[in-house]
């Protein structure tokens, strides 16, 4: 509705202006006795416009609600008017259309003022500080004492969440080192995996690790290789760009990490997301240039321009995958039996589903702000930030902060949406991720200090 808002209003600064159309209108009303069906349609319309706004709890945090309200409002009062007070308007019009430009001029710019208002800003309710506490409430249960877990797969087993703990991305925030976790599904205790060096045989053999290196990691992907190994691809910021591969090797009761090697990424690619293939090979997506300033992101975010494209990783070459462009490719999931690859634009405010065969967008979805996609059986999970990015505001200084948001399970093969769960003024903000296990989905942050699951029928 905000972009809506935005061309409506924008369209309306422009017409506004074209003198000799609002004489047509002028006239056609100087000319009538009455106006009785265009006053009724005007009322309804009004009150369509109220009733949207009204029956949203918290109407009065939300830009665009708020704009429903106040159209609302004022098409109620217009059509009102027209109905008992035509005669009076028809004295007044002749003096507006004199002096059309002295009035026509600041209205344009109020509704350009406003047009891009409503674009840049969505919520402005309170920005809820849950740094305080961790403690669950009626609708999410939470998990304490996680940093940042950006992106999550289950173990093989399936009684582990393995997560990424995200350290940062440029250019929300400075790089750091990041962390990996485990959380026990049984018990929910944290456990650190161990991480062991050996050979680079699944990456680049230019590209070396020792045992005290740190990791900054972001996107990964967890496949079943063709030789029947368990292949982790880690996407790393941190100490420089890179591309980390793993065994995840059982160990007891959980399950640990030896490292197979990486790939140093090139300096035009700045990735954000993995997915594997079981030959080894992968697919990354480029998110935006690595240098882009945070007004440049903004600004990109605003004008849904094209910032980045995925690209595959093949015998140790980067490739473009063509068709991909779009603005801020993030989360990526591959289905490999199909070769379908799911791709969510965070700034473009759209999943696609694009066929890698034929190197065409098949299905497109509206999701604002969409995350990490997670393919569960003949279902996609994606989380939603219902906000503008400009909205995120204080939320950078606190550990942890609640904005609404919303998860999505889709349909895997239209991308229809099948169940969408919202939350507003919970325990839980910022998700990246949303992942099913048995009757709960568990969620992942990449601003956050724990995990978040709600119950699912």
């Amino acid at each position: 509705m905000n972009y809506f808002y935005f061309f409506f209003f924008l369209i309306l600064s422009i017409v506004i202006l074209v003198k000799p159309f609002t004489s047509l209108i002028s006239n056609w009303v100087m000319q009538s006795k009455k106006l009785l069906i265009t006053s009724l349609v005007t009322i309804s319309i009004g009150f369509v416009c109220l009733y949207i706004s009204l029956s949203n709890e918290f109407w009065y945090e939300r830009v665009w609600l708020i704009v429903t309200f106040a159209l609302g409002l004022a098409l109620l009062i217009r059509g009102f008017v027209i109905m008992f007070f035509l005669e009076k308007i028809k004295k007044i019009l002749p003096y507006f259309m004199r002096n059309y430009y002295k009035f026509s001029i600041p209205i344009s710019f109020a509704l350009i003022y406003l047009s891009f208002l409503i674009v840049s800003t969505d919520y402005i309710g309170p920005q809820k500080d849950i740094s305080s506490s961790c403690e669950s409430d009626k609708n999410i249960e939470v998990i304490c004492d996680f940093s940042n877990p950006e992106d999550i797969v289950i173990t093989p087993d399936k009684k582990f969440l393995l997560m990424s703990e995200f350290g940062g991305i440029g250019p929300y925030e400075e790089q750091k080192p990041g962390f990996f976790a485990l959380l026990d599904l049984k018990t929910n205790e944290k456990i650190i995996p161990s991480i062991t060096i050996a050979d680079n045989s699944w990456g680049d053999s230019s590209c070396s690790r020792s045992n005290v290196d740190k990791y900054g990691p972001h996107g990964i992907d967890l496949v079943k290789r063709d030789d029947g190994r368990f292949q982790l691809g880690v996407i790393s910021h941190y100490p420089n760009e890179t591309i980390e591969m793993f065994e995840l090797i059982k160990a007891d009761e959980s399950w640990s990490f030896v490292w197979r090697g990486c790939i140093d990424v090139p300096y035009k690619y700045y990735f954000n997301d993995i997915s594997l293939k079981k030959d080894g090979s992968f697919f990354a997506s480029h998110m935006y240039e690595r240098d882009i300033t945070l007004n440049e992101w903004l600004l990109a975010s605003l004008l849904k321009r094209n910032t980045g494209y995925l690209v595959e990783w093949n015998n140790n070459l980067f490739k473009k995958v063509l068709g991909t462009e779009g603005s801020g490719p993030n989360g990526i999931a591959l289905d490999e039996k199909s070769n379908i690859i799911y791709i969510n634009y965070n700034q473009g405010d759209k999943i696609v589903s694009f066929d890698l065969l034929n190197n065409e967008k098949i299905n497109s979805t509206f999701i604002e702000a969409p995350d990490n996609p997670y393919i569960d059986n003949n279902f996609i999970w994606v989380t939603s930030l219902d906000f503008q990015p400009n909205d995120f505001g204080e939320c950078e200084s606190k550990k942890s902060c609640s904005l609404p948001f919303s998860i999505y399970k889709l349909d895997k093969s239209d991308l229809s949406i099948i169940d969408k769960y919202s939350f507003d003024k919970t325990v839980f903000g910022l998700p990246t991720v949303a992942v099913p296990f048995e009757d709960k989905v568990y969620m992942g942050s990449f601003h956050s200090d724990r995990l978040g699951l709600f119950e699912i029928n």
